[in-house]
């Protein structure tokens, strides 16, 4: 389960300071996802958090979500209003049905830890499907949905991780996915919290 976690030997930690060879001065990255924000999901992911903590940064803001697609820098350059509109326009056209979705067990990446989302019947694959047909994805390889819950603050030894919390586990969650958000966060602040500009319900 965490073998791919495990072949990094360390975990990587993340610098919070500004990376202005990244954002190019651009305010703003946008990316199309899943807001996760039933009380039930809520704890879960607060009492793993919780559980963490000394491993990770404090004061991670952004709200618990599933990225879809990560969009891009928001610019004429990069990621345009004109793209935006036209993903808009696709998937009110492909009238998408509300579908649900399993709020799984931990794993993590070399930069940090997630919990893991069971999606049995491939919604999310036909939502992608749907946004990467109008515009070309910022890093679309290996795509693993999941829920963020924070970075790693010092490099560990992945093996130290793992034992740290498997024997922590709490029962899996399935919530119902009734609308999908477009969002942008301010590129200066990694752990910054998102805005939402853009709600799309999803049929019944």
């Amino acid at each position: 389960m965490f073998s791919k976690f495990l072949e990094s030997n360390t975990t990587y930690p993340i610098q919070l300071q500004d990376f202005p060879t990244w954002h190019k001065g651009i305010k703003y990255f946008g990316f199309w996802a899943i807001e996760v924000s039933s009380s039930t999901c809520e704890h879960k992911i607060k009492s793993y958090q919780n559980h963490l903590s000394s491993f990770l940064h404090p004061n991670y803001l952004r709200q618990a979500h599933i990225t879809l697609v990560a969009s891009g820098l928001l610019s004429d350059e990069y990621f345009s209003e004109d793209l935006l509109k036209r993903q808009i326009e696709k998937l009110e056209i492909s009238d998408i049905k509300q579908f649900s979705l399993k709020l799984k067990g931990w794993n993590s990446f070399s930069t940090c830890p997630y919990l893991a989302i069971e999606d049995s019947f491939s919604n999310l694959d036909s939502v992608r499907k749907v946004l990467n047909n109008t515009s070309e994805e910022v890093d679309a390889a290996d795509y693993t949905p999941h829920v963020t819950l924070g970075f790693y603050n010092e490099e560990y030894k992945s093996l130290e991780i793992v034992k740290n919390i498997s024997d922590f586990s709490l029962p899996d969650i399935e919530f119902k996915v009734e609308k999908i958000v477009f969002a942008q966060y301010e590129t200066k602040d990694i752990q910054g919290p998102y805005e939402v500009l853009h709600r799309i319900k999803l049929s019944k």
